[in-house]
């Protein structure tokens, strides 16, 4: 068997600790210059925020409601371009004050803290307003008779309008001179209203659709009858109303027209039979634009109504 010296010496390079750490620490930074770690579990945004939006005026032409188009965002920050309007909510809606066009931004953000910015103007105008409803009036000139001034039913009346006349004036619904009597609605002492209010008092009465709040003419021919002595201190006469809705039972549309109607002319120049006074009054619609017309003779002698129109004013 080989045997070793025991006089032999291992000997080696010897390297100075400090000198070692620094050299692990330079080496731990070179690393980090060329090298940024990323947090912990994060991952590169593939999808960043795209901000969009629509906005659709509602039926208040100052409304404007926002509907949010944008993509892989969950924050969003708007400014309605008023004054530092602003709001935080997904699809809010914003009254503007005035007419005017305003530049609404979005901001949209998702949880990365990415964010993307949409621009668009929104012009607020007031809509020009609709032609108001010209309402046709059947039988105007009472040619077709008692045609379609009737009402449905009257408890403790009649349903009879007036009594059909060939007195009307010479004028024809368009305007024009017919050259003789026309036909035309008449009412007499064992039809009226006031005083001789009974059974047998006629009522005429046809119902209207008009525009609601827009103003309207009324218009009429009427005579009275010389020579009567009168029913009442307030003479011969005869009254046309425009009444609040429409109503099935004639006992109805009488209790509207005593609770006050939207308007009533009373027609009291007794020019003797006829001799027709040209009327025309205005008034505005109610709110729902269901009106009536409710007319009726208060005389003890022959009263008559001829040509009557409802149409829009100018």
């Amino acid at each position: 068997m080989k045997k070793f010296n025991n006089n032999f010496t291992l000997k080696a390079i010897s390297v100075p600790f400090a000198l070692l750490v620094n050299f692990l620490f330079l080496g731990v930074m070179i690393s980090c210059e060329k090298t940024e770690l990323p947090e912990t579990g994060s991952i590169a945004d593939l999808t960043p925020p795209s901000a969009s939006f629509s906005a659709v005026e509602s039926d208040d032409f100052l409304i404007y409601n926002f509907s949010n188009t944008s993509k892989s965002a969950t924050d969003y920050t708007w400014d309605f371009g008023n004054a530092g309007a602003s709001s935080t909510e997904k699809e809010p809606s914003y009254t503007y004050p005035a007419e005017g066009v305003y530049t609404v931004t979005l901001i949209a953000t998702d949880k990365l803290n990415q964010s993307d910015t949409f621009s668009a103007q929104v012009t607020v105008v007031e809509p020009p307003e609709p032609p108001a409803i010209a309402p046709e009036i059947l039988n105007g000139d009472f040619n077709d008779g008692q045609d379609n001034w009737k009402v449905s039913t009257f408890t403790g009346g009649t349903t009879s309008p007036f009594n059909s006349s060939s007195d009307g004036e010479n004028l024809n619904y368009d305007g024009s001179d017919n050259g003789s009597k026309t036909a035309g609605a008449k009412w007499t002492g064992g039809t009226s209203a006031g005083p001789n209010l009974s059974g047998s008092t006629r009522f005429a009465y046809q119902a209207l659709t008009v525009s609601p709040g827009r103003d309207y003419v009324l218009e009429y021919s009427y005579s009275v009858k010389t020579g009567g002595a009168g029913l009442d201190s307030t003479g011969d006469r005869v009254v046309v109303e425009i009444l609040d809705g429409h109503f099935n039972d004639g006992v109805d549309a009488l209790a509207s027209s005593v609770a006050g109607p939207i308007l009533q002319h009373v027609g009291d120049a007794i020019l003797g039979k006829g001799n027709f006074t040209f009327v025309r009054q205005t008034f505005t619609a109610n709110d729902s634009g269901l009106v009536s017309i409710w007319m009726y003779g208060v005389t003890s002698v022959d009263a008559y109504i001829d040509n009557v129109k409802v149409y829009p004013a100018q």
